[in-house]
This record gives structure tokens, C-alpha cells and sequence, in this order.
């Protein structure tokens, strides 16, 4: 009988030791997946703001190409947010999915109502609403509009 128990008690520990190692694994991949969604994040970001600093000169479709690359990130923002929402609001789909893998439930408020560009700004020492945030993104989209129309 207590041969039997020890290795009870010896397969118990190594199927909880399997599972922590297996949990520990899915932690860590996690992280992993958050700081790629996070820096795939900030890699739009600098196009979208970056692309104002190129001059027309250098690359003659810039003017083009950034006001279709507005247009889209923010159809594609408008419609997750009627799809999360059925609102009208700018709702980036990464910021959902980064905040998912935080561990936010995507109805929540936490979701939703959170900006990467504002916790970047703040991660920068800068505090700026989510507001804010939407405000400027509109009015980039106002503004490469007009350089495309002029142009």
C-alpha cells in the first residue's frame, strides 16, 4: 500500500509539474504574442505619422498612398467598432487583441475605451485621453484628405 501511494503521490507531482511547465510555456508565448502585437502597433503608427515628413519630392505617390492608408485603418476602426459596439467610434482591432491578451474581455470598457497611441504617449511620459487620441486621428484623416485633393 505505500508503494502504491508513493507513486500515486510521484505521478500527481509529475502531472502537476507537466502542467505548470505547460502553463508557464502559454504565459510566456502570450507575452510574447503581446509585445509583437504591441511593437506591430507602433510600426502603423510611424508610417501613419511618419509618412507626413517624406516629401513629395522623394516619392511621388506618398500623397496617394498615405491617404489610402488613412482611409483604410480608419473604415477598418469604424467598422470593428459597429461590429464590437454597433456604434459609431474608432476602435483599432489590435488594440482589441492586445488587450484580450491582457486579459480584458472584449465587451469591456478597458477594451474599447483604450488607445495605444495614449498608453504609448504615457509609457513616454506624455498624458493624453483616448479623446484626445481620436481627435488627432481625425484630424490627420481631414488633413492627408486635403493634401490629396489639392495635390
Amino acid at each position: 500500500m505505500i508503494h502504491f501511494e508513493s507513486n500515486l503521490g510521484l505521478v500527481l507531482i509529475a502531472i502537476l509539474t507537466y502542467q505548470g511547465l505547460r502553463l508557464s510555456i502559454f504565459f510566456k508565448m502570450k507575452k510574447s504574442l503581446e509585445k509583437i502585437v504591441f511593437w506591430l502597433h507602433f510600426l502603423l503608427i510611424v508610417i501613419w505619422f511618419g509618412l507626413f515628413f517624406i516629401p513629395s519630392s522623394l516619392w511621388q505617390g506618398r500623397v496617394l498612398f498615405h491617404f489610402w492608408y488613412v482611409f483604410s485603418i480608419m473604415f477598418i476602426q469604424l467598422i470593428w467598432a459597429l461590429i464590437l459596439r454597433r456604434k459609431i467610434d474608432i476602435i483599432c482591432p489590435l488594440t482589441t487583441w492586445l488587450q484580450s491578451l491582457r486579459g480584458y474581455s472584449v465587451k469591456s470598457k478597458k477594451n474599447y475605451g483604450h488607445s495605444y497611441i495614449a498608453e504609448l504617449l504615457e509609457r513616454l511620459g506624455v498624458r493624453v485621453s483616448y479623446f484626445v487620441v481620436n481627435v488627432i486621428l481625425l484630424i490627420t484623416l481631414v488633413l492627408v484628405s486635403w493634401l490629396y485633393w489639392i495635390g
